[in-house]
């Protein structure tokens, strides 16, 4: 069921959850000085709002160009249904969030 690259080094995955820790605690930290400093005002929520709508748009050109490329290296195995499941569920949040923000207008 598991790789064997994954079976030999289990503890890799120790060392992930010890970043995304990082990673987390790192983000409180920089909001709580952020906030204390002002940062976060009208203009910065236009403009990471904005960005993260056009990364929607390119990431969905990506998940489209990479399906046929890993059917071509790779064959229909596990990578291919998982890129199709990340696909699937980027398209349905898309579609609940403009839902969602179409209702409140």
């Amino acid at each position: 069921m598991f790789s064997e690259s994954f079976l030999e080094s289990p503890w890799v995955i120790l060392i992930l959850i010890g970043n995304y820790l990082f990673l987390l605690a790192l983000f409180y930290i920089q909001r709580r000085v952020g906030k204390k400093n002002y940062r976060y005002d009208e203009r910065y929520y236009n403009v990471h709002n904005r960005a993260k709508g056009r990364t929607w748009d390119i990431m969905l050109v990506i998940m489209l160009i990479a399906n046929p490329i890993v059917i071509i290296f790779d064959g229909i195995k596990f990578a291919f249904f998982f890129l199709n499941i990340l696909y699937i569920l980027h398209v349905s949040i898309w579609g609940f969030a403009a839902a969602y923000y179409d209702s409140k207008e």
